[in-house]
C-alpha cells in the first residue's frame, strides 16, 4: 500500500495485509475484510457504484480474465452508445507448425518466423474464436471502440512509456484489410493512463502513443489441447476490464476490485489486496476463504521470511556503519551465522513482525556449513564423455541379464524416465505409460498389520500408473502424506524403491501425526480415516448455486469434498446419493447478494474434484459405475476405479483397469493383482457390493485422464 494519508480503516487493512503475508490473519482481520465484500447492505461497497464501473478486476485465472474482458466490452459499448468494431489477426502456420504437440504447457516457440503454410478459412475462423490466453495473450480478435480501456502487452518503446502492463484507453486507429478479407488493425492510438512521465509525439495529443501491429510466432492451444504454432500479425494489446494477480504486481490502485475465488493461497490473496491505495477503494467480489489466510505459513516459508529479516537488519547496520568487521560472508547463511555469533542465536531485531519472531522453542534453523568449491572451466565434450563413462563403469549388470544403453544426459520434461535406450521416444499416451509396469500391489506386513494401507495404496498406484505425469499434478498438495506417496510411486516407477518401502515411509509419517489412528502392531487402521487424512480438506473445491434471476454465483457454506462418509435413510446408489447431497432444496438458506432473492438448486463448482472416495460401510448403497459432478461449463464424469472390501478384520481390494477388467488384490495371499476374468460392465451390482462374502466399505472414483 502506498498512502499519503491513513484512516482508521486503512490502518486495519494494513494490519490485515501484514498478517496475511504470513498466513496469520486474526478474527479481527477477517471481520474487517468481510466489510469490504460487495453486497446490498448499506455498509457494504456496491459494484453498481459508478466509481467501480470500469475498474479492471484482479482475478486469478487467465480464462476468467478473458471472459470478463469479453463481457466488459459489450457492456461498455452499451453504456456509451457505441458499436464494437471487430479487428482480426492475420495468421499463417509457422514453419513446422503442422506437427501436433500435446504438451502440458505451451512453451515459447523457437521456430523460424517464415511462411509455413496457408490456413484454411475453416481453421482460421476456429483460431479467431479462441480466447487470448490460449495464444500466449496475443489476441486473435479485438473488439474495440473509442474510450475502451486496454493494456499494452509488450515493451515496444520504454522511453515513450509503451511498456508491458501500461494501461490506457483507445483514442483511435488506422485499419486495413487482411489476407482473408477481414478487418485488421494497422496502428492503434492509445491514450496512456497515469504514465510515469508525460509523452508528447508530434501530431498527436498529450500522452497519446501509436502502437503498430507486430508479427510473432505464438503457440495456440486448441479445444482438444493440441498445440499448433502460428505466425500472427496483430497489435499487441488486450482489453483491460480484468487482469490477473500476476499482471497486477507493482501497481497502486486507488480503486481496487478483486475476485479472490480462485486465488490458490495467501500469497495470491496478498498480491491482489495489497494493490489498494485505501480501504475505501477496496472491493472484494466473493466470500473470503478463511483457511487460505489463517493457520500460519509453512515452516520453510517462515524460515525464509526470518532469514530475509536478518539480512535486512545486517544491511541497515552496515549502511549506518554499526556492523563489526567480524560479520561477513559471501553466502547468506555464512553471513547470518557470523551475525548470530555476534548477537546471539536467539536475538530478534526489534523490527521483526510478531508472526515470525523466533525463540529457543522455535529457533531459526539453517545450515551454516558450506563446502568450498574450486571453480574451473570444463570442456563440454570431454565432460560428457567422462560422465557417461563413469556412469557405465559403476553399473554392474545382473548375471544373465542384457545390458542396456544408458543416456545419462538426456533432457526430459519429467523425472519419469524411459530407459529403453538413447533413441527411445517419450511416451505420448497414458495407455502406453501404463504398460511399462505390470499391475501390482503390496505384500501384507504380518508384524504391523498393513491391509488398510495395502488396499488403498494399491488402487491409488494403479490409478497413478494410468497417467503418471498428470496424476502427479492432480494429487500434489492434498497433504504431505499424499505428496510423499506420489513421490514414492515415482521411485517405484524408476525402479529405485518398492511399494512396500513407500507404504512404510508414509505409514511412519502418519503414525508420527496420529499414533492412535495409525498405530503399529497387530491392530487395525480405519480406511476411512486413512483416506480422509491423505486427501485432507484444504483442497476441497468451493461450491455455488446459480441465481435464476440475475445469473450470479451464490457461494454456499459446504464444499464438494474429496472424501465422504454418507449417511442415507433409504436404499439408493452412490450416484443418486451424491446427486441428492449436492442439491439445496431449502430456498431460505441462501440469498443472492445482487438481487436479494432466495436461491436453491444444484451445486456447481468451477474446479470439480478429479478423485472422490466414499465410505459406504453398512449403507446398503448400490455402487454406480460412473458419477457426474456439475461444473461451471461442463459436467465432470468420474469413473469407478476401485473398491475396498472388509471381512474378518481384514481389507482386500478390487482394482478396475483401464480396459474395464476387475483385478483382485489380497496382500496376505500375494502382492500380484489377480485378473478375475470379469468386466465391470457385465458384473451384477450385488456382486460389487458383496464380493465372495466380503462387504464393500469404500469406493474410489476418478477422472479418466
Amino acid at each position: 500500500m502506498r498512502q499519503k494519508v491513513q484512516s482508521e480503516d486503512d490502518a486495519k487493512l494494513r494490519k490485515a495485509l501484514e498478517n496475511m503475508r504470513y498466513k496469520s490473519c486474526t478474527e479481527e482481520d477477517i471481520e474487517f475484510l468481510t466489510t469490504r465484500v460487495a453486497g446490498t447492505p448499506p455498509d457494504r461497497p456496491c459494484l453498481s457504484d459508478p466509481k467501480f464501473r470500469d475498474v479492471s478486476i484482479i482475478t486469478a485465472w487467465n480464462s476468467q480474465k478473458d471472459r470478463i474482458n469479453e463481457l466488459g466490452a459489450s457492456r461498455f459499448a452499451a453504456d456509451h452508445g457505441q458499436h464494437l468494431v471487430d479487428f482480426f489477426s492475420d495468421d499463417k502456420w509457422a514453419c513446422g507448425g503442422e506437427n501436433k504437440d500435446r504438451g502440458n504447457s505451451a512453451k515459447k516457440s523457437k521456430l523460424s518466423v517464415q511462411h509455413g503454410g496457408k490456413i484454411s478459412q475453416e481453421d482460421q475462423e476456429m483460431l479467431w474464436s479462441l480466447s487470448p490466453h490460449t495464444s500466449d495473450h496475443m489476441a486473435a480478435q479485438l473488439q474495440l471502440c473509442v474510450g475502451i480501456p486496454v493494456m499494452i502487452r509488450n515493451n515496444d518503446a520504454t522511453e515513450l512509456c509503451i511498456t508491458k502492463g501500461q494501461e490506457g484507453t483507445v483514442a483511435g486507429w488506422q485499419e486495413g484489410v487482411g489476407s482473408k478479407g477481414q478487418r485488421v488493425l494497422e496502428t492503434l492510438f492509445v491514450q496512456l493512463v497515469n504514465p510515469p512521465s508525460n509523452v508528447k509525439i508530434e501530431g498527436l495529443p498529450l500522452n497519446v502513443v501509436p502502437i503498430s501491429k507486430t508479427s510473432r510466432t505464438v503457440p495456440v492451444r486448441l479445444h482438444d489441447d493440441t498445440i499448433r504454432h502460428v505466425v500472427r500479425e496483430q497489435v499487441n494489446v488486450l482489453l483491460n476490464f480484468a487482469m490477473t494477480d500476476y499482471a497486477s504486481q507493482g501497481k497502486t490502485r486507488p480503486v481496487n476490485v478483486v475476485d479472490l475465488q480462485h486465488c490458490s493461497n495467501h500469497q495470491s490473496y496478498y498480491t491482489c489486496l495489497s494493490r489498494s491505495a485505501s480501504a475505501a477503494g477496496t472491493v472484494i467480489m466473493d466470500a473470503i476463504d478463511q483457511r487460505k489466510i489463517t493457520g500460519g505459513a509453512s515452516g520453510w516459508l517462515r524460515q525464509e521470511f526470518r532469514m530475509l529479516e536478518l539480512l535486512d537488519e545486517i544491511t541497515l547496520l552496515r549502511y549506518n556503519e554499526e556492523l563489526p568487521d567480524s560479520v561477513l560472508g559471501h553466502r547468506r547463511n555464512i553471513l547470518v551465522d557470523s551475525y548470530q555469533k555476534w548477537k546471539g542465536k536467539f536475538y530478534v531485531p526489534s523490527r521483526v513482525p510478531d508472526k515470525i519472531r523466533w525463540s529457543p522453542s522455535d529457533p531459526v534453523e539453517f545450515n551454516s556449513k558450506v563446502d568450498e568449491i574450486e571453480w574451473n572451466v570444463l570442456d563440454k565434450k570431454k565432460f560428457n564423455e567422462d560422465l557417461k563413462r563413469k556412469g557405465l563403469e559403476s553399473f554392474v549388470p545382473a548375471k544373465g541379464s542384457k545390458p542396456v544403453a544408458v543416456n545419462l544426459l538426456g533432457k526430459r520434461k519429467s523425472d519419469i524416465v524411459n530407459d529403453e535406450g538413447p533413441n527411445s521416444k517419450k511416451l505420448k499416451s497414458s495407455e502406453n505409460e501404463a504398460t511399462l509396469i505390470k499391475p501390482s500391489g503390496l505384500k501384507w506386513d504380518s508384524t504391523n498389520y498393513s491391509c488398510a494401507y495395502d488396499s488403498v495404496f494399491t488402487i491409488l498406484f494403479s490409478l497413478w500408473m494410468s497417467s503418471p505425469q498428470r496424476w502427479n499434478k492432480h494429487l500434489k498438495g492434498f497433504s504431505p502424506y499424499m505428496d510423499l506417496l506420489i513421490k514414492g510411486f515415482q521411485h517405484v516407477y524408476n525402479g529405485t524403491s518398492s511399494l512396500e518401502n513407500v507404504r512404510d515411509d508414509v505409514r511412519s509419517k502418519l503414525n508420527s501425526f496420529n499414533k492412535t489412528g495409525f498405530p503399529y502392531g497387530p491392530v487395525g487402521t480405519s480406511v476411512s480415516e486413512l483416506v480422509h487424512t491423505m486427501l485432507g480438506i484444504d483442497n476441497d473445491p468451493a461450491c455455488w448455486i446459480r441465481c435464476p434471476d440475475c445469473g450470479a454465483k451464490v457461494p454456499i457454506r459446504e464444499k464438494i469434498s474429496h472424501s465422504y462418509c454418507p449417511v442415507v435413510e433409504r436404499e439408493t446408489s452412490t450416484s443418486n446419493w451424491l446427486e441428492n447431497k449436492w442439491c439445496t432444496r431449502d430456498a431460505g438458506i441462501y440469498h443472492c447478494t445482487s438481487c436479494n432473492i432466495s436461491v436453491d438448486g444444484q451445486w456447481q463448482s468451477d474446479t470439480p474434484p478429479k478423485i472422490l472416495m466414499l465410505d459406504i460401510l453398512d449403507q446398503n448403497l448400490a455402487i454406480s459405475h460412473t458419477i457426474c459432478i456439475r461444473g461451471n461449463k461442463l459436467n465432470t464424469k468420474l469413473h469407478l476405479k476401485g473398491i475396498i472390501y472388509y471381512k474378518d478384520f481384514h481389507f482386500t481390494a478390487i482394482v478396475i483397469g483401464n480396459d474395464g477388467h476387475l483385478m483382485y488384490h489380497d496382500g496376505v495371499k500375494s502382492p500380484v493383482l489377480t485378473d478375475t476374468n470379469q468386466l465391470l460392465s457385465t458384473t451384477p451390482v450385488p456382486d460389487l457390493v458383496n464380493w465372495d462374502g466380503q462387504q464393500a466399505c469404500l469406493v474410489i472414483y476418478a477422472r479418466s485422464l
